[in-house]
């Protein structure tokens, strides 16, 4: 009936996967895990246990294929019809997790995409991963009824049940290569092929917190990623705020200012954003005035 699928990459997800097939041998249902690592880098030995466990499948890869084709592969080994996607860096809040799942699958058997949440650990904040704490809990963690006001713009797939019918329509892009976004678009192209998104409150804890230049590091490695989707014609500026913004400002005549902004004073920015309470305002400056500056590239 439930297939949980784990995309790995230098994560160690044995926390994960035990905490959830604990909860899935109390339910009277018939499941499966699989991980899938993308050719990980680093390697954990408590992976090893997955062999001595008949309902979990762990598989790697030789080979990095990236995020979107990772999760389209994990696809192909389900076996069940009901699909939820954990990403391996998470770890469920409520020991109903899978319960509360189940009870949607049974209720509203119809509503074929649900994102549970995600949420923050306040003990994990630390001033080295202050700015990826304050903007995942700012920007991250949300309750289901705001959540439900914009269904599309607010899925993450790092928690999100689908049915296998819904990848008769939309698959995830095979396009996106580099980090950031592909929820964004696989969100838009259920949005084009009339699929719903319902939001529950079934949160994940977000572990993989990274450092603060890790996180401006892949913040700008999105932005870069982001503007390629745009020109292929993948994403649509009105369900990205970033992008939005940044027409706003080309048609005001100040994206050349930001650019500038940007080349004079990205160093001093970044220090900024590095210390025990960065302004989130800042940091989509930031990111906005990176965007102005690659655009014009």
């Amino acid at each position: 009936m439930l297939s949980i699928v784990i995309p790995v990459y230098n994560i160690n997800c044995y926390p994960l996967v035990e905490s959830v097939l604990q909860q899935l041998n109390s339910c009277d249902v018939k499941f499966e895990i699989i991980c899938i690592d993308d050719a990980s880098t680093q390697s954990f030995h408590e992976h090893q246990k997955f062999n001595k466990i008949n309902t979990v499948t762990y598989i790697y890869l030789e080979k990095n294929i990236g995020r979107s084709e990772i999760r389209n592969l994990l696809l192909s080994e389900t076996n069940f019809e009901w699909i939820l996607f954990l990403d391996a860096d998470t770890l469920p809040v409520k020991n109903n997790f899978i319960k509360k799942y189940l009870t949607h699958i049974k209720n509203f058997p119809k509503k074929l995409v649900a994102f549970g949440g995600l949420t923050y650990d306040k003990s994990a904040l630390t001033t080295n991963n202050s700015l990826r704490f304050k903007y995942g809990n700012s920007r991250e963690s949300i309750q289901a009824e705001k959540r439900n006001k914009t269904p599309y713009s607010s899925l993450l797939m790092s928690n999100t049940l689908v049915h296998k019918s819904v990848f008769t329509k939309v698959q995830f892009s095979s396009q996106i290569k580099e980090y950031g976004h592909e929820d964004a678009v696989f969100s838009y192209d259920l949005y084009h092929a009339d699929i719903a998104v319902t939001h529950l409150d079934n949160p994940v804890y977000h572990t993989g917190i990274e450092d603060n230049s890790i996180f401006i590091h892949k913040s700008k490695t999105a932005v870069e990623n982001l503007w390629n989707l745009y020109q292929k014609g993948l994403i649509n500026p009105e369900i990205n705020k970033l992008l939005k913004w940044y027409f706003k400002l080309k048609f005001w005549r100040i994206d050349t200012i930001l650019s500038f902004i940007y080349s004079r004073f990205h160093l001093s920015i970044e220090k900024s954003l590095s210390k025990k309470n960065p302004s989130l305002f800042i940091f989509d400056l930031y990111r906005l005035s990176y965007l102005c500056l690659i655009s014009k590239k």
